[in-house]
């Protein structure tokens, strides 16, 4: 089995970023004489139900799998060098009108994203024992978390106006921006073959976990969140180690999927970060959950989060090699879960 490494990565959001090192080495693939394979991540204008185009992929989950494919045909062989993309303009690309018609597509305009997002939050604290009221507490904790990672961002205090009976406008992704990236990977044996920049950063481990199904009539089953668990732990066991473990003794980074509030909760129980919904505010004090502020302050278009959160975790992981690196994806209602272990280069 070959190691797989990420050997460039880049994004551009509203202007700001390049793609230039990803560019030059995807030229080197091509003098080298290696074949390319291209994995594609699909913009909100593909449609939730159309079907899905060979190497494309869908959801918030989307970038996960992406990596997940790439690694294993990677591993076993059968690709060269593998280059991940995505890019989507929600800011500028669509009318308000077509947007929202677009985004209504998942569970119909009577079951908006927010309100299907609240019913599992009931799931998950009727599961866990809760009261709204507590999980409301741990709501705000988790976003004083994200602005911790993020004190430049100022917030409009409109934002804080509760949209539902359970989240506010900080609480939910702000997807409106546009944003490109990708990510390049290659095998091992083919390191030689390139003039990295920076030093590669392997690919340690990807989980995936699927629900048998998403929606309203499958809340039960999503809010309990046992194939988010099955995710980080199939992560583990690829990486050879608790990636939980690495990341409470400072050994690691992480970017939570911080869609709505209920998420990363699941993740930080689910993937044994704390053993209980008690021990987290003391330890939210601690830890950062994302690089930059997460999907509410740091933005990324429907799909593209997870991949502009393997692309930032990659470039951080070049500043501090030794360190670990972990990305959460979460596509739908949460009906597909994924985590990716990079990093830990000597």
């Amino acid at each position: 089995m070959h190691q797989v490494y990420i050997i460039a990565a880049g994004g551009r959001q509203d202007g700001q970023g390049q793609l230039t090192e990803v560019e030059r080495l995807r030229e080197e693939v091509t003098q080298a004489g290696l074949k390319l394979e291209r994995l594609v991540i699909d913009p909100l204008s593909s449609g939730w139900s159309s079907p899905l185009a060979r190497h494309h992929f869908r959801s918030g989950c989307g970038p996960l799998e992406a990596l997940a494919f790439a690694q294993t045909q990677l591993r076993e062989g059968a690709f060269e060098a593998v280059l991940i993309e995505g890019q989507d303009a929600i800011k500028t690309g669509y009318s308000r009108e077509q947007r929202d018609e677009l985004m209504q597509e998942v569970f119909g305009p009577d079951y908006p994203l927010p309100e299907a997002y609240t019913d599992l939050a009931r799931s998950f604290c009727h599961q866990q024992g809760i009261d709204f009221t507590r999980f409301k507490e741990l709501r705000d904790t988790l976003f004083r978390n994200y602005q911790g990672s993020a004190p430049e961002v100022k917030v409009d205090e409109r934002w804080y106006t509760e949209i539902t009976e359970l989240f506010r406008g900080v609480d939910c992704a702000n997807p409106y921006t546009d944003y490109k990236g990708a990510l390049l990977l290659t095998r091992d044996d083919l390191l030689g073959s390139f003039d990295t920049e920076f030093p590669p950063v392997p690919v340690r481990g990807v989980g995936m976990g699927f629900a048998q199904g998403d929606g309203a009539d499958h809340l039960e089953e999503l809010a309990d969140y046992w194939h988010l668990e099955k995710a980080v732990h199939y992560a583990n066991l690829q990486a050879g180690l608790e990636f939980a473990e690495e990341f409470n003794q400072g050994r690691a980074l992480l970017e939570a999927y911080t869609c709505y509030p209920v998420v990363p909760l699941a993740l930080l129980l689910r993937g044994k970060f704390v053993d209980s919904l008690e021990a987290l505010p003391a330890w939210l004090e601690k830890h950062p959950l994302t690089l930059k502020g997460g999907m509410n302050l740091n933005r990324a278009p429907w799909n593209l989060p997870a991949l502009r959160a393997l692309v930032e975790m990659t470039q951080a992981l070049h500043q501090q090699p030794e360190l670990l690196g972990g990305v959460h994806g979460n596509g739908g209602l949460g009906y597909k879960q994924g985590f990716a272990i990079l990093g830990g280069n000597p």
